[in-house]
């Protein structure tokens, strides 16, 4: 979506990224679980913003490739590693069009910080087999994705010592509900929603996706092997103690190999 590319594109989103440099929870599990095949792997890096995974991939891969659609943000990478990784590629390339790249061209495509959330589902599925095309047969694809699922019980704040934070936090959420009354209301009978969530003060339209319904989008546009990955605490998803279809994380990380 046009509008969704504005707003990453504004000065002011490109700072608030470049601040950015710490891997999430899940990242850390799922790089500690690729770790020992890194080394022989060439890594495409999806919507890498500032450059916030980079710096923990591209010193361990064969070789690396970062690419985003915004100009701002890959013109933050070059400046910011083109001394540091010399060897490291940065590209302005959009996940649904990735005609620059071959097939088969790589080993591990990571498309973190729930980047795949601001296209349409159709657009969606074309990113998916774009991405799929330039994997190599048993690659791996790494993303991350809302989940509609922590939508759909009232909103559980987290007591803090800022006490001015946490009024701000309420006031957002109320004002997130009023602005998406409409599919707030659907919300337990729908595979997927759009809404504005209130980032970047309410410049992005989201699209929340039930997990199991990811999982089956990502058999179709052919991917096997998907596990699911806890934002909250890193930890694989669908075990004897979480059951992916009842998991309330934010968003989730997908892991998953081409068929």
């Amino acid at each position: 979506m046009e509008a969704n590319k504005e707003t990453y594109s504004s000065k002011k989103v490109i700072a608030y990224y470049k601040k950015y440099e710490s891997l999430q929870k899940p990242e850390e599990s799922i790089f500690n679980l690729l770790k020992n095949k890194l080394s022989s792997m060439k890594m495409l890096d999806i919507g890498i913003g500032a450059g916030r995974t980079t710096i923990h991939f591209a010193p361990h891969v064969k070789e690396y490739i970062g690419v985003d659609y915004v100009a701002g943000m890959v013109d933050a990478c070059k400046h910011k590693f083109s001394n540091k990784f010399p060897l490291s590629m940065f590209q302005i390339a959009d996940a649904r069009k990735l005609d620059q790249f071959i097939e088969h061209e790589f080993d591990f495509v990571l498309f973190s910080f729930n980047g795949i959330d601001y296209i349409s589902p159709d657009e969606r599925f074309l990113a998916l087999q774009q991405i799929n095309r330039v994997i190599k047969p048993e690659g791996y694809f790494c993303f991350s994705s809302h989940n509609i699922q922590s939508l759909e019980n009232p909103a559980k704040f987290k007591l803090r010592l800022n006490l001015f934070a946490l009024i701000k936090q309420i006031i957002v959420w109320q004002k997130v509900k009023k602005t998406n009354r409409q599919q707030f209301a659907v919300i337990k009978t729908s595979e997927f929603i759009s809404i504005n969530d209130g980032v970047h003060d309410f410049g992005l339209q989201t699209y929340y996706f039930r997990p199991i319904v990811q999982q089956k989008i990502l058999h179709k546009a052919g991917f096997k092997n998907v596990r699911f990955f806890s934002l909250e605490t890193g930890l694989e998803i669908d075990n004897e103690n979480i059951s992916i279809s009842t998991s309330t994380d934010r968003w989730i990380y997908y892991l998953c190999q081409k068929v």
